[in-house]
């Protein structure tokens, strides 16, 4: 499960993504099931490139849009653990 201490990464060995406009539309090659990114998620699909704390994701959403650090806390841990569920990104030990 995802905290706010947990470091983590995206898992682009198995999965292909592509944006149009503001959105992104990722391709599970294992699968062949696509997935759909908002804006804000494909923010955070791009932040998860390199290892990055989620504490540090939420303070670089809070730098883009207008929101209460709780709210974002939230929303942001439980779309993490959505992506990890789907092994779209992992948790660096």
């Amino acid at each position: 499960m995802v905290n706010l201490q947990s470091i983590l990464k995206r898992n682009d060995a198995n999965f292909l993504a592509s944006e149009l406009g503001n959105e992104t539309v990722i391709m599970d090659i294992n699968t062949g099931d696509y997935l759909g990114l908002n804006e804000v998620s494909t923010d955070i699909w791009k932040m998860l490139q390199q290892p990055l704390a989620a504490n540090d994701v939420v303070d670089n959403l809070l730098a883009l849009y207008n929101v209460s650090r709780g709210e974002c806390e939230k929303q942001t841990l439980a779309f993490l653990n959505q992506m990890l569920e789907q092994h779209m990104i992992s948790i660096s030990v």
